[in-house]
């Protein structure tokens, strides 16, 4: 077995499943009660807009979970009603800061029976009006940036019976080469980073040790963390994982841009997706 059947055979190892989801807009009535992204969100008459720093936050997508459950192999989403997905597009945050909370909401809701699409704020600009995309889904394995792939084999020593390289660069050179060739060979047939669930596509570092400091209240924009905290934070970061990444949404006429060609990432722990509480998501941006 030559190098790439063995990171391949590993890979089989660590793959997820992820809920790819792709876009078009929408030319026919208001959707309702179906996904979307953008538009009007379908919510109770008596809903509360969410702020940050007195900015409304616009809203993103609405997930009608119905329609992703048979998709959803692990079962880890609720089965039935409906996500709400906001962020706050004037400010852009990173999510860097404990003080960023706030800055991106999610709701759920299981019941929707006596919904209807409700106004914007009277105090939101047009431009943070997301115009209305239909959506469709596809389900997809799932498999780690580089970056993620490293910190596993760190943390799980996944390489180490597989290992045959004496010199530890050489075999650093290999994996890499082998694993970017074929995450290329996966990823040219999905040209839309917009999913559910899985890896997150990362375009800077590994997220969910950040996740684990900064709702700790360390401020991961500039030194970090201090040392002493180190264990703690590394085992915390094991208990989050990715809710729902979304990438540039366009058509002929409108664009909406995280950054410079980035993504944002909405991280929930484990065991608040398991009891379907969603008031501690946290957000990150990334971008080139």
């Amino acid at each position: 077995m030559d190098f790439k059947e063995l990171l391949t055979k590993i890979l089989s190892e660590v793959k997820k499943d992820e809920i790819t989801i792709f876009t078009k807009p929408n030319e026919d009535s208001e959707i309702l009660n179906k996904s979307k992204i953008g538009g009007r969100p379908y919510l109770p008459k008596d809903f509360v807009w969410p702020y940050y720093q007195k900015l409304p936050l616009s809203f993103l997508a609405q997930i009608n979970l119905e329609e992703v459950n048979s998709l959803d192999k692990d079962k880890l989403l609720p089965n039935s009603g409906m996500l709400y997905f906001f962020y706050e597009l004037e400010t852009q945050e990173w999510g860097y800061s404990p003080q960023n909370k706030g800055c991106a909401k999610v709701f759920y809701f299981e019941d929707t029976s006596n919904f209807e699409l409700i106004d914007f704020p009277e105090d939101m600009e047009d431009y943070y009006k997301i115009p209305e995309f239909k959506v469709n889904f596809k389900s997809n394995i799932s498999l780690p940036s580089y970056e993620d792939f490293d910190n596993l084999n760190e943390d799980e020593k996944i390489l180490e019976k597989y290992k045959t390289y004496e010199n530890f660069k050489d075999f650093e050179d290999k994996l890499f080469y082998e694993y970017s060739e074929i995450c290329d060979e996966y990823m040219k047939s999905i040209k839309n980073y917009t999913k559910l669930l899985g890896y997150p596509d990362v375009i800077q570092d590994s997220m969910e040790e950040e996740c684990a400091a900064v709702t700790r209240g360390f401020n991961m924009g500039g030194i970090g963390y201090p040392k002493k905290y180190k264990e703690e934070i590394k085992k915390a970061s094991k208990d989050w994982i990715l809710l729902f990444q979304m990438d540039t949404i366009e058509s002929d006429d409108y664009e909406l841009m995280f950054g410079d060609c980035g993504h944002i990432y909405f991280w929930i722990k484990k065991e608040d997706l398991k009891s379907k509480n969603f008031d501690n998501v946290w957000l990150i941006l990334q971008c080139c």
